[in-house]
């Protein structure tokens, strides 16, 4: 008998773990655009499902209606140009933030014998919708435009982004739910910043019901939030505002009187900030953010030029390559025109039934993990899969001149809200090379198959080079020196994508079968 139930409890324990993981891999709504569309479908479903309920409620039917016109305005407006809407980080955030609060707040005003139906058609469908986990990776993504562009909140509010306006602002529930997790994840500068911003709101607008937001809460958050900073009178000063609404308020008169308390005494009630010197809004900006937005200085060398490749392999005599040269140290250059509008359509069909939360390789733990430094979804493609991978892969031959035997896969991405892959090499470190029977990574090869309105540049900071999205190019560069060691030179970075739905392909090019075609020089 306590075999049974010892068994009972690990197979209950192993349903968890594999209900975590497939939270973890196949939710991540944000991280691309393409598995958002689902998102609008979904809402759609749920609008309708509370037009249902609006008929059966006809005492509460004008608050009901009015609601069901914005949303259904708004995701109308969503539907008929969904790439557009999908690729604005605001449009992203919000859709991702009432879809999980929101229409939890709809459940429990709709949870009444009148509308019970409707109520458990919204429980059935919450288990596609986005959850606290997806809000949170949301409010990171936003977060991380705004520190790599260094943008300022009320203009990301406002619809401002990067000097482009656009009709889209945000409304005090998303500004207030920004707050909540940067505040709850330690952040208190930025947290209080998007606080402010939500009182700032609240002043010009009123939300509509069922969403009263009350500012005394706000403001008594915002007094926290000061409090941590150790700003202490201005503290007060939020409370005292606040106490002049509701000056018989006992939690706004505790809070009174515990911040007078902290001002006599001296107290400081200052919680530390992230370690991280990264966190600082106010520092200069890194290489790397240097190069997502724009600063690196113009190269001078006359020996980067453009030229038609007609040499590296037999077929290009017949029909030569467009070829820039970007760089000399690491060898780098950008191929145009390379993938055809038909190509890349069929390549996005292709990918986006198997997109999955892209991940990283652990050496330690000897598995791939989900990071946060790589937010994407990703499909893989054997070499064979179809005529269009054979095409691509002779394509790669002909722009390289390398063996294709032994490399990786194809890899099709699309990056969502934020989405991005933080610094990082190509090549293996020694104790995985020399366990490689296919050796190390040579070359890299990135097609891009869209081009993206702002942002979701590949930067390199050790050689101030930034190549940017452009639909049908592809960039490639040498990962290894001539001598077949690691070129640190090659350090890059997927920038955040600021407004776009960003897809790209790529190919790792295995070193072993290339002893012909480039062998391994010694200096």
């Amino acid at each position: 008998m306590g075999s049974f139930k010892w068994l009972i409890s690990l197979m209950l324990l192993t349903c968890q773990v594999l209900r975590q993981a497939r939270s973890i891999e196949e939710s991540s709504h944000c991280t691309s655009v393409a598995g958002m569309v689902k998102l609008l479908e979904l809402e759609d479903q749920l609008i309708e499902n509370l037009s249902d309920y609006a008929n059966e409620l006809e005492k509460r039917l004008e608050t009901v209606r009015r609601s069901i016109d914005s949303l259904r305005l708004e995701n109308q407006k969503a539907r008929s140009s969904t790439v557009d809407y999908l690729s604005n980080p605001l449009n992203s955030f919000s859709l991702i933030r009432r879809m999980n609060r929101d229409w939890v707040i709809w459940q429990l005003f709709m949870e009444d014998p009148v509308g019970v139906t409707q109520a458990d058609k919204i429980q059935t469908l919450r288990e596609e919708m986005p959850t606290s986990t997806d809000v949170e990776e949301a409010v990171t993504a936003l977060d991380r435009i705004q520190i790599t562009y260094g943008l300022k909140v009320e203009d990301i509010a406002s619809g401002y982004l990067n000097g482009k306006q656009y009709p889209i602002s945000v409304t005090a529930l998303d500004s207030y739910a920004m707050g909540q997790i940067l505040f709850d994840q330690g952040n208190f500068i930025r947290a209080s910043r998007w606080i402010y911003q939500t009182l700032t709101w609240m002043e010009s607008f009123k939300l509509p019901e069922p969403f009263l937001l009350a500012k005394d809460e706000v403001r008594t958050f915002y007094a926290e939030t000061l409090l941590k900073l150790n700003e202490k009178a201005d503290a007060l000063k939020v409370v005292n505002i606040a106490l002049t609404d509701k000056p018989h308020d006992i939690k706004l008169l505790v809070k009174k009187m515990e911040i007078e308390a902290l001002i006599r005494t001296g107290t400081s009630n200052q919680q530390p900030q992230p370690k991280n010197p990264l966190s600082n809004p106010n520092r200069s900006p890194t290489l790397y953010e240097m190069g997502c937005r724009g600063m690196y200085p113009a190269s001078t060398d006359s020996k980067l030029v453009c030229r038609y490749n007609s040499t590296t392999t037999p077929f290009l005599t017949l029909a030569p390559l467009k070829m820039e040269i970007v760089g000399l140290n690491p060898y780098m250059v950008i191929y145009h025109d390379v993938l055809s509008s038909a190509e890349i359509d069929e390549m996005k069909e292709m990918a986006t039934p198997s997109l999955k939360r892209a991940t990283v390789y652990k050496a330690s733990l000897g598995k791939n993990e989900v990071v946060k430094t790589r937010t994407s979804k990703v499909a893989w493609f054997p070499d064979s899969y179809n005529s269009l991978t054979l095409r691509l892969n002779a394509r790669i031959h002909d722009m390289t001149g390398f063996d294709l035997s032994g490399s990786e896969m194809l890899q099709l991405m699309n990056y969502g809200l934020g989405g991005h892959y933080d610094k990082h090499y190509d090549f293996f470190n020694a104790t995985e090379k020399s366990s490689s029977l296919t050796g190390d990574r040579i070359a890299t090869v990135l097609f891009y198959m869209s081009d993206v309105e702002q942002g979701g540049a590949t930067v390199f900071p050790n050689i101030y080079k930034t190549v940017y999205p452009q639909r049908g190019t592809a960039v490639m560069w040498y990962n290894l020196k001539d001598d077949g060691q690691p070129d640190e030179q090659t350090l890059h970075a997927a920038c955040p994508v600021l407004v776009g739905s960003k897809w790209v392909c790529n190919k790792w090019i295995r070193e072993r079968a290339q002893f012909r075609s480039r062998p391994c020089l010694k200096k």
